[in-house]
């Protein structure tokens, strides 16, 4: 009994001791780490706003948003922080405006994405597509802002925040009205829309009575059954309910469920006699095996970490051998799809092969790059590189 109650007081004292340091320890590094965040903050309003000689803080449920001023109090722009929820857990970033709404750029604060994969939203190629978008822009992803395929939630989850903060901007802070559509403006029948999804076109029909919307159907779709049913019949049951198009679309399949509300934007505003765009499939590149001169070819096409560049082999009309000679993709992802792509290709002698790996870009990027060789032959004889 002694032993256990001596056990006992010594587990006790143990914990006493370590929760005490771990306290003191929170308490040293606590203000260092608010410091540090501090300065981090300093240097990105000095990298979007040069010169710029006073913020104020706005704090609202949308996230925080600074209002930069010159010295002469003049409005440069707006710089907000907000927080999306990514993958594996929420991604923090800044969102810099110009004085016209106008997005300068985006500086990742903070995420817990997979390393190689989710961290694709820190890289310039992604963020760039965002430069000079603003409210006026559709920011459509997998159609205006591409999706990264190995990383689609986490792109998918920042190109839907960043279009949402871009409207918040322009209504909140700079006075811009954004236009809505007023169901009750809409003649009573049954409408057909389109809008890209998450990885083709979703079709829809809308049915519309007495100044409101009273069924949506999805007629068509390319979406992958199993992430598709987390968005329908979900959001149509949303917009009927609300009678609004700005509902909340996080859902298991948000690219889907925004495909479905921007279809159905499509159809009511085509009801209304509004000129839209309608989202375009890209055409098959299709190349006769046959007309390729005998020789061996490179091309080039991008993968999910830099370029792709293969060397193809023509020999009587069919393709005997196909060599990836640089990448830049992770190893241990790469090795999913090559030789895996270059032998089905191989095998069909033809292009349309499933690439459907577990590194679907660089399987994507193999074809591109086998296709761009193929027709840089044609051309010229010397292959050729993704344009």
């Amino acid at each position: 009994m002694r032993e256990i109650l001596r056990l006992s007081l010594i587990l006790a004292l143990v914990g006493i001791i370590s929760a005490a340091l771990l306290t003191a320890a929170y308490n040293v590094t606590e203000p260092i780490i608010i410091e540090r965040r501090a300065a981090d903050y300093r240097q990105a309003l000095e990298n979007f706003f040069p010169g710029f000689a006073s913020f104020e803080t706005e704090q609202v449920e949308e996230g925080q948003f600074d209002l930069i001023y010159d010295d002469t109090d003049d409005l440069m722009g707006i710089m907000a922080t907000v927080a999306v929820l990514g993958y594996d857990g929420d991604i923090t970033y800044n969102l810099a405006f110009d004085d016209s709404g106008e997005i300068i750029g985006i500086n990742i604060v903070s995420h817990t994405e997979t390393p190689g994969i989710g961290d694709v939203i820190e890289r310039g190629s992604f963020q760039e597509q965002f430069e000079g978008k603003s409210h006026e822009d559709p920011i459509t992803a997998g159609e205006d802002v591409e999706i990264v395929t190995g990383a689609t939630v986490s792109t998918v989850a920042m190109i839907n925040s960043i279009r949402q903060t871009a409207d918040f901007v322009a209504q909140s802070f700079l006075g811009i009205e954004v236009e809505e559509i007023d169901f009750a403006e809409v003649p009573d029948g049954t409408y057909q829309g389109s809008a890209q999804g998450f990885i083709g076109p979703i079709v829809v029909e809308v049915e519309v009575s007495g100044g409101e919307v009273i069924d949506i159907e999805v007629i068509e779709h390319e979406e992958t059954a199993t992430y598709f049913v987390e968005s329908y019949p979900l959001i149509p049951e949303r917009i009927i309910e609300e009678q609004n198009l700005d509902i909340d679309t996080q859902t298991g399949a948000t690219g889907s469920a925004e495909g479905i509300v921007n279809a159905v934007e499509n159809a009511l505003l085509k009801a209304l006699g509004e000129d839209v765009d309608e989202p375009v499939e890209e055409e098959p590149v299709d190349i006769d095996l046959s007309e390729v001169p005998d020789g061996t070819y490179e091309g080039s096409a991008e993968g999910f970490m830099g370029p792709i560049v293969v060397e193809v082999e023509v020999a009587d009309g069919e393709i005997v051998s196909i060599e990836v000679l640089e990448h830049e993709d992770t190893p241990e992802y790469f090795r999913e799809s090559n030789p895996l792509i270059p032998d089905r290709i191989i095998d069909e002698q033809d292009f349309d092969v499933d690439t459907e790996t577990g590194a679907t870009v660089s399987a994507e990027g193999i074809l591109k790059a086998v296709l761009n060789a193929l027709s840089g032959a044609l051309d010229n004889g010397g292959g050729g590189d993704e344009n």
